[in-house]
């Protein structure tokens, strides 16, 4: 077991482990999809999404649990991640590191937060974290305003991640960030949200304008964030894609109006065959 030492840090759920350093450990790949890698020393500990690991080296040892019991675990899957997650640590067989890439279940940038730079605490939609240290807890935050989770495209139900650490958030298409100042308002379209800060107010406000809500494409309501304090945005939500891809399915199915050549035509097709062999043979006499 690990011998508790003065840069030791103990989670909420007993685990012990060194800090991860995630300005060397960690390495961002890809354009649109994108996947992480973190670099392990013995005795560190990456606490991930279950499901998210794409590949980990000889030496590297995945522990999955509750992460602090059942109740814990039920709190997580409020917050759109699994009831589990998976502990990775290296144990030194395979030289001074090991290594572990985590992708995203849909294409999407990832970007790293520092707790710590903002206050110890950022809240986001459900479902957005991806990996973490083993010392940032998952917490269920509810939106202040009943409007505001009905209205707002996130749910009654954000996801709160604090603690002493870094964590690993995943966007859909672009992903920008404003910083707002005190009192500054931003009106954002719903399902846009990644994050923000707290402190940041979140709430809803009616789109103005008959035609604009009749015609505009973007509902009845639209997502308020006033500052002071940091936001991140998504250009392309996965709610949106998968609205947009299911309104162009066909509502009877697939179907087999396009033909597919070598399965046979229709019993016109067939006497038009037999019509051409005819003229063929007449004109040959």
């Amino acid at each position: 077991a690990l011998e508790p030492r003065k840069d030791a840090l103990t989670s909420s759920d007993g685990v012990v482990g060194y800090p991860i350093d995630f300005d060397i450990a960690s390495s961002v790949e890809g354009k649109e999809s994108q996947i992480v890698t973190i670099r392990l020393e013995p005795n560190q500990i990456l606490r991930a999404e279950s499901g998210a690991m794409m590949y980990m080296t000889h030496g590297v040892q995945m522990n999955t649990t509750a992460g602090g019991g059942l109740s814990s675990g039920f709190k997580r899957m409020l917050t759109g991640q699994n009831v589990f997650i998976s502990d990775y640590s290296y144990d030194g067989s395979s030289g001074p590191y090991g290594y572990v890439a985590l992708g995203t279940d849909f294409p999407s940038k990832i970007v790293r937060i520092n707790l710590e730079e903002y206050g110890g605490k950022v809240i986001c939609q459900q479902g957005a974290l991806l990996c973490a240290s083993h010392t940032v807890d998952v917490n269920v935050e509810f939106t202040k305003k009943f409007s505001a989770g009905f209205f707002g495209g996130e749910g009654f139900v954000l996801q709160g991640l604090s603690g002493k650490g870094d964590v690993m958030v995943k966007a859909g298409g672009s992903l920008i960030r404003k910083d707002l100042k005190e009192g500054e308002v931003l009106r954002i379209s719903s399902g846009c949200l990644v994050g923000f800060q707290e402190g940041v107010e979140f709430d809803v406000q009616m789109v103005p304008g008959f035609k604009n809500v009749l015609f505009g494409g973007e509902g009845l309501f639209m997502t308020t964030l006033t500052g002071p304090g940091t936001v991140w945005l998504q250009g392309q939500p996965p709610q949106r894609m998968i609205s947009e891809i299911a309104r162009r399915v066909p509502s009877g199915g697939i179907g087999l109006a396009v033909p597919i050549p070598g399965m046979g035509g229709s019993g016109s097709g067939g006497e038009g065959g037999d019509g051409g062999g005819g003229e063929s043979t007449s004109g040959s006499s």
